[in-house]
C-alpha cells in the first residue's frame, strides 16, 4: 500500500464530503414529504372510525391505512439506503436512555390525549384526535431525529 499524495488525500476527502452533502440533501427533501403523507394518513385513519359504523369495516380501513403508513416508510429506507447518522465509538446507554424516554413519554402522551378526546363530549372525537396526532407525530419524529448525531455534522 503506497502513502497518498496531499492532492490524493485532499481529492478523497472532497469526496467523502459530496458524499456526505448529497446524502443530506436527499433526507433534507424526502423527510417533509414523508412526514406529510404519514400525517394525512395518520388523521384519515382516526377520522374513518368516525365515519363507518361497522367494526369489520373499520379495522378493514385501518389495516389499508396502517399498511399503506409503514409502505411509506419501508419506500424512504429503500430509496435512501444510505445511513446518515455517526456511528458511536462506544457503547451509549445514555442517549439509548434518552431517546427511550423521549419516546415512551411521547407515546403516553399521546395515548392519553386520545382516550381523554374519546372520552369528551365531542361528536366526533376520533377525528380531533386524529387531527391531534397528525401534528403531534411529525413533531415527534422530528424532536427523536434532532436527538440523533449526524455523520455530515449537522445539527
Amino acid at each position: 500500500m503506497t502513502t497518498p499524495t496531499p492532492d490524493d488525500a485532499a481529492v478523497a476527502v472532497a469526496e467523502v464530503d459530496a458524499a456526505r452533502g448529497a446524502v443530506g440533501a436527499a433526507t433534507h427533501r424526502s423527510l417533509p414529504v414523508v412526514l406529510a403523507a404519514t400525517s394525512v394518513l395518520t388523521f384519515l385513519d382516526f377520522a374513518v372510525k368516525d365515519e363507518i359504523a361497522g367494526p369489520r369495516r373499520r379495522a378493514a380501513a385501518t389495516v389499508l391505512i396502517q399498511t399503506a403508513i409503514a409502505g411509506i416508510g419501508l419506500l424512504d429506507a429503500r430509496a435512501g439506503q444510505v445511513n446518515p447518522y455517526a456511528v458511536a465509538t462506544g457503547p451509549e446507554p445514555a442517549r439509548g436512555a434518552r431517546l427511550a424516554a423521549v419516546g415512551l413519554g411521547w407515546y403516553a402522551a399521546e395515548r392519553l390525549a386520545v382516550h381523554l378526546l374519546r372520552r369528551s363530549s365531542l361528536t366526533r372525537p376520533n377525528t380531533v384526535a386524529g387531527l391531534l396526532l397528525a401534528v403531534t407525530r411529525p413533531a415527534g419524529t422530528l424532536v427523536t431525529l434532532r436527538m440523533l448525531p449526524r455523520a455530515d455534522g449537522r445539527a
